[in-house]
């Protein structure tokens, strides 16, 4: 069917005061056209968008965990702790290890091993279920369990990871307690843990020195590879039906020989991916996608317009997965963590930063990312400057960072909803049940659009102006003629997203966004 062009008027009457500013005259549809093709551009699985649950906030504990988590329609969480992860145990309620980097590593002025297990492995789990979400768990790389306060790993007597020890974990979860864990991570960011830092141990105030915690004495690409395949044996003896992923850095392509990061990072994963054997035994990559932070995207337009990097650093990461793999093995690729920030960034609970989750996180699926989970659902304030903080989390911890000097109170009660709270909701609407992306094109370059054709027929058309100041008016050029069923609308300031029935907008107000969910005509 050839495709039409689908101008719809709104009701100014009825949407009043909201962001959808008011309809065009009857006639030829104002504003830039937002066409839509019937390409699909990757498939998108049921459970597509996630979020981190770092066991040392114990916010996570709190009884409305699972309500918050299913209001804002997500599908998935991690047991992701960041660094700390490569020093937990999971028996026993969870314990860390000692750092084998010494007490002083760690980000922020935080070592990695004080930051203790806040809630239970089984808390987690028990959460995840309550809240009808799949479950994403990093096993222990760095540190092997006898690897003790008594007994500290050293470079005389290393104690690593212990490939048995996940075995152990896998057992635990999906056969003695049926938590159905599907997918397991060996290790967090171990591209970090120093392969390419100049030996030493970790000093305070040094934040050069700061490793992911490793005891292996080999702590190259290669050895990680090797040693991945002996964990991912271990772990399938137990539970065939899990998959197995490693971790990737995503080097910017275009950045490979200005940026330090990136040009280590080709190393990393070439070496990595290169290792006999690794791809066979691997299901997906975990890559972590902070790239607007090291594009040192300074300015809220510099922020918005940073997902244009998407697709080249995805692109070259599904080149290089499917030069290594078998025939009939394709290694997906999951965004185990993401975030406009790795550290305080004020815009993490602002409306520029509300779009960023939405917007990004869309690219990030439209190129082949199968998942994306989102640091974090607790996290906890960082400072931004000497007045200023910002949060990862999308609900608040209700406190104030540490040292701060500047006014108090800082962060809203505990669980009060930052501003990307909201556009997750917007994200999961869009992406219900799964389905494919499609080809989009847009007009505008500060006009951004996403198009989901959902496993039921559905058609979720995410309009995003991202222009702080100026309303945007469009037209949606669809491949066939459709039915609008309702429109999901937020607007920087508002607390919820607004629900409106009828015909589609035609303008969007400054910093706001869209799903306008559409059913084919019969």
């Amino acid at each position: 069917m050839p495709k039409r062009t689908v101008a719809l008027a709104i009701s100014t009457a009825a949407l009043a005061g909201s962001a959808l500013a008011p309809a065009a005259e009857a006639g030829t549809p104002p504003g830039v056209s937002i066409t839509v093709e019937g390409r699909i551009t990757a498939d998108v699985p049921a459970d597509p968008v996630g979020v981190n649950t770092p066991f040392w906030n114990g916010n996570f504990a709190r009884p409305d965990t699972a309500r918050l988590i299913r209001e804002a329609g997500i599908t998935r969480l991690s047991f992701n702790a960041g660094g700390p992860s490569d020093l937990y145990h999971f028996d026993h309620g969870g314990w860390l290890s000692p750092d084998p980097y010494g007490p002083y590593n760690g980000q922020g002025g935080f070592p990695y091993q004080d930051d203790k297990p806040q809630f239970t492995f089984d808390r987690f789990a028990q959460t995840a279920q309550a809240a009808g979400a799949s479950m994403l768990v990093h096993v222990n790389y760095g540190t092997g369990p006898t690897d003790t306060r008594e007994h500290p790993s050293t470079d005389g007597a290393p104690e690593p990871g212990d490939p048995q020890e996940a075995a152990a974990w896998v057992r635990y979860a999906n056969v003695t307690r049926g938590y159905g864990v599907r997918d397991w991570v060996i290790g967090e960011e171990t591209y970090l843990n120093g392969w390419n830092k100049p030996a030493g141990p970790t000093r305070p105030g040094d934040p050069g020195q700061i490793r992911e915690p490793d005891a292996h004495p080999d702590k190259s690409p290669q050895e990680y590879a090797r040693n991945s395949i002996e964990y991912a044996k271990a772990m399938k003896a137990v539970d065939p039906g899990i998959r197995i992923g490693v971790e990737l850095f995503p080097y910017d392509p275009a950045k490979v020989d200005e940026s330090r990061p990136d040009r280590f990072g080709k190393q990393w994963d070439e070496a990595m991916l290169g290792t006999p054997g690794l791809a066979d035994a691997i299901d997906f990559v975990d890559v972590h996608w902070y790239h607007a932070h090291y594009a040192k995207a300074v300015t809220e337009a510099d922020l918005l317009a940073d997902t244009a990097a998407t697709a080249p650093a995805m692109a070259t990461v599904r080149a290089a997965l499917d030069q290594v793999s078998a025939p009939g093995h394709r290694i997906d690729i999951v965004a185990g963590e993401t975030n406009l920030n790795n550290e305080g960034d004020p815009r993490q609970r602002n409306a520029a930063g509300a779009l960023y989750l939405l917007d990004s996180n869309l690219s990030l699926l439209e190129n082949g990312v199968s998942q994306v989970d989102w640091w974090a659902l607790y996290n906890g304030p960082q400072p931004a400057g000497d007045k200023d903080w910002g949060d990862l989390g999308l609900l608040s911890s209700g406190t104030c960072p540490a040292h701060w000097t500047g006014p108090q109170p800082c962060e809203p009660p505990v669980g009060t909803p930052f501003a990307p709270y909201q556009t997750m909701k917007l994200l999961t609407t869009a992406l219900k049940g799964g389905g494919s992306t499609l080809a989009v094109s847009s007009g505008s370059p500060t006009l951004g659009a996403h198009v989901i054709r959902r496993t039921d027929g559905t058609l979720a058309v995410v309009v995003v102006n991202k222009d702080p100041q100026h309303a945007q008016q469009f037209h949606l050029d669809l491949p066939g003629p459709y039915r609008v069923q309702r429109t999901l609308v937020w607007h920087q300031g508002e607390t919820a997203p607004t629900l409106h029935r009828g015909p589609a907008p035609t303008s969007l107000a400054p910093y706001s966004a869209a799903v306008i969910l559409l059913t084919p005509r019969r």
